[in-house]
């Protein structure tokens, strides 16, 4: 057979195809139409969603510092501008000691599946180093739970944390033990966490100096 001939013969079976399945063809191609005109309008509403939180975050944050209340109104909304506006409105509460309320945002952006591990192990080492002063200044345990919590969502896969992570796990020792006004000394939990710390080569130089101190001013307060 020519080659002339197996081509008029692969047309001609292509036509008898679209021949006899020109129905279901006509229905897949208006599926996929629908599907591409409804992703890119889903597009286009999100892309105008995020420039109406854009515009309202900067004019808030612009017009007045001291009331970043208007906030509240953004961080429901889904996106980039919801994680700023709940980190400014944590900075704030934070500044006027409501540190209850900074904890309920804290969890919701932790327990935020879209947050990457570095920004999470971020937000999470912040989010224990703020509680564990907040216990300490309302002399109280209702946050320990909640800063353990947070340790864990710190990236045991991320180097720069690791030293971060072993000093906080340290501190929220020390910190329910002077709640509980314990006595360090007769604390294994306490005394083992600063030996592996102290031990460890992966542990910082600066964080060893720090976590020392602590130690010895635990030991002969």
């Amino acid at each position: 057979m020519s080659e002339e001939n197996k081509n008029n013969s692969l047309l001609k079976k292509i036509q008898n195809f679209i021949f006899k399945n020109y129905i279901q063809l006509i229905i897949s191609l208006v599926i996929l139409l629908i599907i591409f005109i409804g992703f890119q309008t889903y597009n286009y509403f999100k892309i105008q969603d995020i420039k109406k939180s854009s515009i309202s975050f900067f004019d808030i944050i612009k017009n007045d510092q001291n009331d970043l209340s208007n906030l509240e109104n953004l961080i429901d909304d889904n996106n980039i501008f919801s994680i700023l506006s709940k980190l400014k409105l944590i900075q704030k509460n934070n500044e006027n000691k409501n540190f209850s309320y900074s904890n309920e945002l804290f969890k919701e952006l932790i327990s935020s599946s879209k947050l990457d591990d570095l920004y999470k192990s971020s937000i999470a080492a912040n989010a224990s180093y703020t509680m564990i002063n907040a216990s300490y200044e309302e002399n109280t345990n209702n946050y320990l739970n909640d800063i353990s919590s947070y340790i864990n969502n710190i990236s045991d896969k991320l180097d720069g944390y690791f030293s971060i992570k072993k000093e906080l796990e340290y501190l929220l020792i020390i910190t329910e033990i002077d709640l509980n006004k314990s006595e360090y000394k007769n604390s294994a939990k306490a005394l083992d966490k600063y030996n592996e710390i102290f031990n460890s080569s992966l542990v910082s130089d600066s964080i060893k100096e720090r976590i020392k101190k602590i130690h010895e001013f635990q030991l002969y307060k």
